[in-house]
């Protein structure tokens, strides 16, 4: 029968892990054997979550959905590894197509316009998120004892990273200043001692500011982009960010169509032979 708490191992036990997998047992049922599980099951599953509204008044995005597919996997895996299970019956589910790319990011007047509408005990996130590719979790869970102001680095284990592996993020001045200012007990401990995230109040700020459906997440990609936009080695930007492969790292890379008619192009005597918008200005000439 399907666990009523799901058995994750202690090192990978979240709160987002078991959210997937409620997801999916509550509606599979958990009086279900597993050994009566199909392939069925799943596809079922996945359209009763497309009919359901989430607290947005849509249906789930596919890549929830996969998300909770994909852990619900991951648990019998775990199963067929610890002799629990012969074989996973849903262990070749193809994903669903996900278009999930947000074209999203702040221009510096209106994070400063988000930063001002921020309350006291949120506005150290969203300033640390904006400026340095670190996910939530990362930045509600830091160390001072990770933060290396000497060399002017953030150094994070393997036991921090999604991915798992260790990495180094450079510390922009504002996010150094900031962080110097707050009091550091003796004892080090946790930059944030809440460790909580207040939703209620970034979606206050973010409604203040006028900024729309603009998520947390989403000042990820502006601090990439803002890395990317001061010329940096998209390999740099890779390992700062924690992204292994280029697929994922590209849907942080928002190019907008002002950078675009910023384009050179080359000559062929060699060099650069003017900006795109001149280029598009000769162009219409010609046409017209």
């Amino acid at each position: 029968m399907l666990p009523a708490k799901p058995l994750v191992p202690n090192n990978l036990t979240n709160a987002g892990f078991r959210k997937c997998l409620d997801n999916v047992i509550s509606r599979l049922g958990k009086s279900l054997p597993v050994s009566e599980l199909r392939m069925g099951h799943i596809e079922k599953f996945r359209k009763q979550r497309l009919s359901e509204k989430t607290h947005t008044g849509h249906p789930p995005k596919p890549s929830t959905i996969n998300r909770d597919t994909a852990n619900f996997r991951a648990m019998l895996n775990k199963a067929v590894e610890y002799a629990k299970l012969e074989s996973n019956p849903i262990g070749r589910i193809r994903q669903l197509e996900e278009n999930n790319v947000r074209n999203r990011v702040l221009s510096p007047e209106e994070f400063q316009t988000l930063l001002g509408h921020c309350p006291e005990h949120i506005r150290g996130a969203v300033l640390i998120a904006y400026h340095l590719p670190m996910r939530q979790s990362e930045i509600l869970n830091l160390k001072w004892e990770e933060i290396d102001f000497r060399s002017g680095f953030i150094r994070l284990g393997g036991d921090r990273t999604k991915n798992k592996e260790g990495r180094v993020i450079p510390l922009h001045p504002e996010v150094g200043v900031y962080l110097k200012s707050l009091p550091r007990p003796i004892q080090g401990g946790y930059v944030f001692p809440n460790r909580r995230w207040c939703r209620k109040s970034y979606l206050k700020a973010v409604k203040a500011a006028g900024l729309g459906d603009f998520t947390f997440h989403d000042l990820r990609h502006c601090a990439i982009n803002n890395l990317r936009l001061a010329g940096n080695d998209h390999y740099l930007i890779k390992q700062a960010s924690g992204h292994k492969t280029d697929i994922a790292f590209r849907r942080y890379n928002l190019v907008t169509e002002a950078e675009m008619k910023r384009m050179k192009w080359y000559s062929k005597t060699g060099g650069d032979s003017g900006m795109m918008d001149t280029y598009m200005d000769t162009t219409a000439k010609i046409e017209s």
